[in-house]
């Protein structure tokens, strides 16, 4: 129902978005026709018939009538467009159709992971099995465009590349729905490789492994994680949160261009933190001190202990970076 609305309105609006000039002409027109003339339209007519020519109706219908012709011929081709529309675009009232799959690859521990998708979600969980279990969702909103979205897999001793194929498509009215989500869980201390173009990458309970995490717009949380992470994306938020103090080693490197950065930790947690905002400002719970001003953003470097295990390097070109505790 919400879809057949929208398409009503947009068909509406196609049909009778004329111009506030002549809005304001017809209805000047109505109003002499109503002897309501607007004074700063009678002068002319009263200057015609003392001229000796016979005065023109106050509302010529004729004109009128050539007016809207005219328009309609011009708004012709968006009406038909909206028209089109209303009748191919496929109604969403029911959300998009899904295609879930499931498949287990033998792993040994250290071994890489790869994946590389487009739209959608990677989520990483840890566990203590010889093996990797790849869960993925598919959606789009029609059934040919859902079964066009691959998945391609190369399994070796050591590896397991994973990669998203969605084919381009042509055409004003083609379907270009799809997303993929990929629910993986890998022995912990895999060495990992992410990309994603749009949507949420998730690592969790990664212990002595490594990620390489590369996102073009929206947002990367590791959580319960004591690895080695690089992050890095162009616009969204980067998260880390450490309910859990383990005395573990542990690097993570963020860096955003436009976005923030949000740290979490556990009241006794041993840390490093260089920070630095180009554009910005730096909070933190932990009793740091305060950040330096640089330039437009802020710096800061301090240590919340001696010989900290976890180290953290975060840089945001336009966002804040915040640095607090769990309560």
């Amino acid at each position: 129902m919400r879809e057949f609305l929208f398409r009503a309105a947009f068909i509406a609006a196609a049909s009778f978005n004329f111009p506030a000039r002549r809005r304001a002409t017809i209805r000047g027109g109505v109003h002499r026709y109503l002897g309501k003339t607007p004074s700063s339209q009678l002068q002319p007519n009263v200057r015609l018939a003392a001229s000796g020519k016979a005065a023109r109706s106050p509302l010529d219908r004729g004109s009128l009538l050539r007016y809207d012709s005219k328009r309609m011929r011009r708004s012709a081709p968006l009406i038909a467009i909206s028209l089109a529309a209303f009748f191919v675009w496929p109604a969403h009232a029911e959300g998009p159709l899904q295609f879930a799959t499931e498949q287990f690859f033998p792993f040994q521990s250290g071994g890489a992971v790869a994946i590389e998708n487009t739209d959608g979600a990677i989520d990483i969980y840890s566990w203590r099995e010889p093996r990797v279990r790849l869960a993925v969702l598919r959606e789009a909103y029609t059934e040919p465009r859902l079964h066009q979205i691959e998945v391609a897999t190369e399994s070796r001793a050591q590896s397991l590349a994973i990669r998203t194929i969605v084919p381009p498509v042509h055409g004003l009215f083609a379907d270009r729905s799809g997303t993929v989500e990929y629910t993986v869980a890998v022995p912990q201390t895999t060495r990992l490789n992410l990309s994603l173009n749009n949507g949420a990458i998730t690592l969790h309970d990664l212990r002595g492994g490594t990620a390489q995490v590369a996102l073009e717009n929206g947002r990367v949380t590791a959580s319960n994680c004591y690895a080695r992470v690089q992050a890095h994306s162009r616009t969204g938020v980067l998260e880390l949160f450490l309910p859990w103090w383990e005395n573990l080693p542990a690097a993570f490197d963020y860096q955003i261009s436009q976005g923030r950065i949000v740290v979490r930790l556990a009241g006794n947690a041993r840390f490093r933190v260089d920070a630095q905002t180009r554009d910005g400002q730096i909070y933190n719970e932990f009793g740091l001190g305060a950040a330096r001003r640089a330039g437009g953003g802020e710096t800061l470097r301090r240590a919340s202990a001696p010989a900290p295990p976890l180290s953290l390097r975060l840089r945001t070109g336009g966002g804040n970076i915040k640095i607090d505790k769990f309560r």
